[in-house]
């Protein structure tokens, strides 16, 4: 019997971006954290339930992420196993799913808690600053991530090459916008569309045109005498 466990990968990954996406819309228009504490404390009281739900849509894709993330490391491992490139791919992304998890679940923390005990809702714009922070901080942990990916892509040739640099760029953005840490205002802050729509569209692209490839079971085989990654 074939086995297509790295289709089933490829469909928790496009299945991770959608949801991810379907998390995002629901919270509506979040506010910047240069908004005052009243503005961010208003934010969350009208959409605590829209972003309790945003959460665990959130959460759902993160597995299906990391889901992806093994069936990529098994790709790789399949392809070269004297190489450790497969085990640092795994463990970029359980540290990036492990980040996220947090994220989310101090995110929907605080605002439930700050919903059910009103006087919280003065210092709201602390806790939401430093999730904003976090999130930024996290792209060193994509960008190793992906970087580690595209390494294993060039040496295993599982993938088209052209996927490999296209995951070196995400890599390279991905890190560029972790410096916008240092920034307080203007198109570069840690908030601003262009440090959060730019790495976000990039990664989802990147994705969803992997996840295709292993739903498809049509990657090439490195030509030094590897085993056929796919089982058919």
């Amino acid at each position: 019997m074939e086995s297509h466990e790295l289709r089933w990968g490829g469909i928790a990954g496009a299945a991770s971006m959608v949801v991810g996406i379907g998390g995002r819309l629901v919270m509506g228009n979040v506010p910047s954290i240069t908004e005052s504490s009243t503005t961010i404390a208003g934010y969350l009281v009208a959409f605590r339930t829209q972003i309790l739900l945003a959460a665990l849509l959130y959460a759902i894709a993160t597995v299906l992420f990391l889901w992806f993330g093994v069936a990529l490391a098994t790709a790789f491992r399949r392809a070269d196993e004297s190489s450790d490139l497969p085990v640092l791919v795994l463990a970029g992304y359980v540290l990036v799913s492990v980040l996220g998890f947090v994220g989310i679940s101090v995110f929907a923390g605080l605002t439930y808690a700050m919903t059910e005990h009103r006087p919280l809702q003065a210092i709201a714009a602390g806790p939401y600053t430093a999730l904003t922070a976090m999130n930024v901080v996290a792209n060193i942990a994509v960008a190793a991530t992906f970087a580690a990916t595209a390494v294993a892509i060039m040496r295993t040739h599982v993938f088209p090459m052209w996927l490999g640099w296209f995951a070196a760029v995400v890599a390279v953005v991905r890190l560029l916008a972790a410096f916008a840490m240092v920034n307080r205002a203007g198109a570069l802050a840690p908030d601003a569309p262009l440090m959060i729509i730019l790495p976000g569209v990039l990664t989802i692209v990147w994705v969803l045109a992997a996840s295709w490839l292993l739903i498809r079971e049509h990657l090439p085989v490195k030509a030094t005498g590897a085993r056929p990654v796919l089982g058919h």
